[in-house]
Order: structure tokens, then C-alpha cells, then sequence
């Protein structure tokens, strides 16, 4: 607002008053007067809806008062929009002890889509409704999957509106807002609220295939570069599905967060015994250090051992990787996967009158239903993947192999089988 007239200083000089000159075809685009104040690091302006001058100054010696009353009483001035407030938000969060680095870049994650919602992030902060989010963010989100052709699971819609949740709650600690924002996840119908998410695994069949198919295009790559990558993502697999670890944590590992273990050895010391079977015989202790469950310890199978080495010759041979530091140096498999999915014709999988589709963390799903079907416990198996035995009954006990469940029965000699607890 550059061109101003007739400049009427009130309140020791710090409320200025004055009629705007902008014209539109010719003509004063407004004869009201204007208040002009800084304030709190920033203008703030406000027109007195009137032209009549002695009435305006009335007005807006008031609106003046109004300001520094709040500021005396640390009441927020400024009606900061969604936008101006995530950006502090976003920085807060680097320095909120509370939250672990992986809860803190699964947020950060979440707002890198919800930020593309031009409509929500010109909202104002303080008067936002939940009725606001429904028509702005929620549309959006909904509109632009059926644009896509795609289907949003009721889990990635509900953990979108839980980060904004706390966002607004975060808002409203620290003054932005006057009440809290409540109920966000009920904007949800019951049906997505409550969908269960598809833990989509690898049968044993399916996963030799999987490993076949593999094999075949390591062998058949066009360059050596292609075949590199193509092997790295083949140890990649067998690592993943002899570990059970999530997709963050097997990336984020280096090479010192692993111990080669040849129980053999430990046993002959112990016992002077030495006769254990090969896959007895070799495992993995492997430190996780970023965990979505703090850091823990856990173990792998011999299979994975094996896969490590394999790697290890792999980058010595060809020199295409160090021995050292990160032991994948990707920072994701997605592309290659999807190929050898698609070229193994396991991308999909039909749950019911679903489709599903599968990914890295299908592996992850993998170590854990081959660990059930093998009679692993249900605690056991949570302890080495750093969750919860409530997920793992939930989840994936259902789909244990009815050879399994066989076994069990014959050799327990039950005629039911025990209930999980």
C-alpha cells in the first residue's frame, strides 16, 4: 500500500491513519480511511469501513487500544495462517526431546504431501474447524487418489490427519489458538477408520520364484553396472527376509553394527562340541541403532549371513561398493523391486475382493510369517523385529500355513488348537 493521503498520527505517533490513493479505471479504489501500526515484528493494517474522518479515528484509536491489550496480556496479535505456523512447527521439532529422529522424520514426511494442500495451508490458524479440514485437506487428498486411479488405505489417510492433529495442538500451546482441536480422525468414515492394514507376504513358493527370477536377471543385465544393482538388490531380498528388520533400519545399517557369528566355534569352547548344521550353525547379531522402538539388539537367520558375505565379495570383486560405512549405499530399492515384481508377476496380490499390492515391507512380513510357520513364538518374533506380540497375533497368525497348524495338532495331539494368548 504505497500511495497514501492526508497521514493522521494518533497515540504518540505510533497509530497512523490515512486514506488509500490506488485508482482503478480513473476512480479511488476506496475513500475509507486506514490504521497502520507495527507491531510484534509487523505491520498491521485495518480499514475503519468509513469515510467519515472523525468517526474513523474513533474507530481506530480503539482497534489501537484493542492491540496493546493483548500484547500487555500476551494474547496473539497476528492471525498467522497454517502456513506461517508449520514453518516454526517443522523447526520446533528438531529440538522436541520426546520424539525419536524416526517419529520426527515420519512427520516431517506426512507434511511434505499435506504442504501441497494450497487450500488448507491458507486457512487461519485460529479459527480453523475441523469442518475446514474436512473441505479443504481431505477433499483435496481424496480427489487427487481418484484422480490417480489410486485407493488411499484408511491407515495413510488417519496417520495424515493424527500429524495434523498435533500440529493444532502444538498451535494451541503455544498461543496460536484459543481451544483445542479435537475428534480430527472422526471426519473419517467408521469403514476407513477401522480397515485393518494388509500385511502382504511372500508365500514359500512364491518367494523361490521371487529369488529365481532374480537370479535370471542378474545374469542377464546388459552392463556391469546393471548387474551390480541388480545382485545388491538380490541380497538385498535375502538380507531382508532373513532378518525381519523394517526397510529404515536395514538402509540405515553400517557395517559395524554387525557381528559375524559361527556358533560352532562358541560351542567348542563351551562343550568341545562342533556338529551343528549349517543353517544352526551361522548367524548374524546385528546392533539396530534408528528404530521406529528405540535401539535394540536382535539376530538373524543363516540365509542372511550368507546374503552380507555374498555383498561383501560383491563390492570387492567388482568395486562398485566399500567395505565400509553404509552396507547397501541406496537410499532405496523401490525402482529395481518394482521391476522384478512386475517381471516375476507378484507386484498384486487378490486378499478377498481386494488387490493389494507388495513392496519392500513385504519382506519384513515375509521373516515374520515364515518364523510363525516355522512354531516360533508370537514373543519371540516381536522381540527380534522391535513390535509388539499384539501385532503379530493380530496380523499374521491368521495366515499361518495349515501345514503348520497340522503339525502342531499331530504332535501335540490336541484336537483343537491352543488359543493365542
Amino acid at each position: 500500500m504505497s500511495k497514501v493521503n492526508n497521514i493522521i498520527q494518533r497515540k504518540n505517533g505510533r497509530l497512523h491513519i490515512f486514506q488509500r490513493m490506488d485508482k482503478y479505471k480513473g476512480k479511488l479504489k476506496s475513500k475509507n480511511y486506514y490504521g497502520r501500526t507495527y507491531v510484534d515484528g509487523a505491520d498491521k493494517i485495518i480499514s475503519s469501513k468509513t469515510s467519515n474522518k472523525k468517526l474513523a479515528i474513533t474507530v481506530l484509536e480503539k482497534w489501537f487500544d484493542e492491540i496493546n491489550f493483548k500484547k500487555k496480556h500476551n494474547i496473539p496479535i497476528h492471525d498467522n495462517t497454517f502456513k506461517d505456523c508449520l514453518k516454526e512447527y517443522l523447526k520446533s521439532l528438531d529440538d522436541n526431546v520426546s520424539l525419536s529422529p524416526t517419529s520426527k522424520k515420519g512427520i516431517k514426511n506426512r507434511f511434505n504431501v499435506i504442504q501441497n494442500c494450497k487450500s488448507l495451508l491458507d486457512l487461519r490458524v485460529r479459527t480453523i474447524k475441523v469442518e475446514d479440514i474436512n473441505k479443504t485437506f481431505l477433499k483435496w487428498r481424496l480427489d487427487k487418489a481418484k484422480s490417480q486411479k489410486k485407493s488411499l488405505r484408511g491407515a495413510t489417510l488417519k496417520g495424515d490427519l493424527t500429524v495434523i492433529g498435533g500440529f493444532m495442538t502444538w498451535c494451541y500451546r503455544n498461543g496460536f489458538r484459543d481451544k483445542r482441536l479435537e475428534n480430527i480422525a472422526l471426519l473419517l468414515s467408521k469403514k476407513l477408520r477401522h480397515q485393518r492394514t494388509s500385511r502382504v507376504y511372500f508365500t514359500k513358493d512364491e518367494y523361490n520364484h521371487l529369488l529365481n527370477v532374480s537370479r535370471k536377471r542378474v545374469k542377464n543385465g546388459r552392463s556391469n553396472r546393471i548387474r551390480f544393482d541388480r545382485e545388491r538388490l538380490h541380497q538385498f531380498i535375502i538380507f531382508m527376509v532373513g532378518t525381519g528388520l523394517r526397510v529404515d533400519e536395514c538402509l540405515g545399517l553400517e557395517f559395524e553394527d554387525i557381528t559375524f557369528i559361527d556358533r560352532n566355534k562358541s560351542l567348542k569352547a563351551i562343550r568341545n562340541e562342533s556338529n551343528l548344521v549349517e543353517d544352526n550353525r551361522y548367524c548374524l547379531k546385528i546392533n539396530v541403532p534408528q528404530s521406529k522402538t528405540n535401539s535394540r539388539e536382535t539376530y538373524s537367520t543363516a540365509s542372511a549371513y550368507f546374503a552380507l558375505q555374498r555383498l561383501m565379495k560383491l563390492y570387492k570383486e567388482t568395486g562398485m561398493g566399500k567395505i565400509d560405512g553404509n552396507i547397501f549405499q541406496v537410499s532405496s530399492f523401490r525402482e529395481g523391486l518394482n521391476s522384478l515384481l512386475q517381471e516375476a508377476n507378484l507386484k498384486t496380490k487378490k486378499i478377498g475382493d481386494r488387490i493389494v499390492k507388495r513392496d519392500s515391507k513385504s519382506l519384513r512380513n515375509t521373516f515374520i510369517q515364515f518364523m510363525l510357520d516355522k512354531g516360533v513364538s508370537s514373543n519371540l518374533i516381536a522381540k527380534l523385529c522391535g513390535t509388539s506380540t499384539t501385532m503379530i497375533d493380530k496380523f499374521y497368525t491368521a495366515n499361518t500355513a495349515v501345514e503348520s497348524m497340522l503339525d502342531v495338532i499331530l504332535q501335540t495331539g490336541r484336537t483343537k488348537l491352543k488359543a493365542v494368548s
